[in-house]
């Protein structure tokens, strides 16, 4: 129960992101880069107060791949946001994120049953029916690149994580050496904020990324990595939700049709695991 508990808390936190991100760009009075740059401060200032007690926080360990693949994901989430709604976009990041994982997964030779390669296939289908050209969704092919590369991001920050020891504190650094690459990102292509911006930015990076990051890599040792990525795949139905009833925008069939297939491919990739 504990771990269900945990693991809806994080997949929440991942929806509210996708939510807030869209929420405080929709407007171009906050723009992407400082956005993320808040984003990473505060994250990083929480989880290091969370773990400030701890008698091995002083010892930094730098992991460039973690930190580069968590600076890769928030930044290029933050500016495929300004032109993607917050369903549509959760859908192509998490599509990418399942498919960065088993690939990862099949690289380091991991085992992965039928029902996973089955569910899998079936949610990628799902994914591919978005990603048609279609009169009905506006499809930003810049976006949606900069999101597919925010996935591989996430999906390579997921992957590494799952062999965690101490989630929090890994967390914590890794947020606190991803901050100046942000900073050098600010300083090259430096956009504005506003107040609206800044509160969502802070509560983004502190709440539902830092805390919900160190509950994701809490429960990641906990599933196998292929699990890991498809369980991802129901925060798009969360995100595509909340959009809907706060942001006005539009739930078209042809998103709900591939939201549906996700949907399906989660549940036949979960059911060896149930048994």
């Amino acid at each position: 129960m504990r771990l269900t508990i945990l693991t809806l808390i994080a997949l929440v936190a991942f929806a509210a992101n996708s939510f807030i991100s869209r929420w405080a760009l929709l407007d171009a009075s906050t723009g992407p880069i400082s956005f993320s740059l808040l984003r990473l401060c505060s994250g990083a200032v929480l989880l290091w107060v969370l773990v400030a007690n701890r008698a091995n926080v002083w010892r930094p360990v730098f992991k460039p791949i973690s930190v580069i693949a968590l600076f890769v994901y928030a930044t290029s989430f933050s500016v495929a946001y300004v032109s993607l709604d917050a369903g549509l976009g959760a859908l192509v990041l998490f599509g990418g994120v399942q498919l960065t994982m088993f690939l990862l997964a099949l690289l380091w030779r991991e085992e992965i049953d039928l029902f996973r390669i089955l569910g899998a296939m079936i949610s990628f289908l799902g994914l591919c029916l978005l990603l048609l050209p279609n009169g009905t969704l506006d499809l930003n092919f810049y976006s949606l690149i900069l999101m597919l590369l925010a996935a591989i991001g996430w999906g390579l920050y997921t992957f590494i994580g799952h062999s965690s020891s101490d989630p929090l504190l890994e967390t914590a650094q890794n947020f606190v050496w991803a901050t100046p690459l942000a900073v050098l990102m600010y300083v090259i292509m430096p956009d504005e904020l506003d107040a609206k911006g800044a509160i969502l930015a802070i509560f983004s990076g502190a709440v539902t990324s830092g805390i919900g990051y160190a509950v994701w890599y809490a429960v990641l040792p906990r599933f196998q990595s292929t699990t890991a990525a498809i369980l991802q795949l129901s925060v798009p139905l969360i995100a595509a939700l909340l959009g809907y009833l706060f942001l006005a925008e539009v739930l078209t069939w042809r998103l709900g049709f591939a939201a549906g297939l996700v949907f399906l491919g989660t549940i036949v990739a979960l059911r060896q695991r149930r048994r």
